[in-house]
């Protein structure tokens, strides 16, 4: 939906939710490091294990990949439902933070 130099913002799909993923549009990838890393994602107050995954799809051709921040402690989230506008922001530490966009 929206990147800056520290924040990302997409809409969640339904499969997101279902998968406890949040979809990586092309235009954010610089954002985040590549797949297959690890990386830390604040919750609230809370830190939990997330990993960047790069996936082979074939939505349209040619088969390409999309990249998804996956991370099994967004299943539950007040934040985390289908249609709901979050926001990925970068830490100052390298980490990362999950916030519901409000409004």
């Amino acid at each position: 939906m929206s990147v800056s130099r520290s924040t990302y913002r997409h809409r969640l799909s339904s499969e997101d939710v279902r998968k406890q993923r949040i979809l990586i549009t092309k235009d954010a990838w610089k954002l985040f490091p590549d797949p297959g890393q690890r990386v830390a994602l604040r919750i609230g107050a809370r830190r939990f294990d997330a990993e960047i995954r790069a996936e082979k799809c074939s939505c349209v051709p040619p088969e390409h990949e999309h990249y998804h921040l996956i991370c099994a402690a967004l299943k539950g989230q007040s934040g985390f439902k289908s249609n709901a506008l979050v926001v990925i922001a970068k830490d100052s530490d390298g980490g990362y933070r999950f916030v519901e966009e409000r409004g």
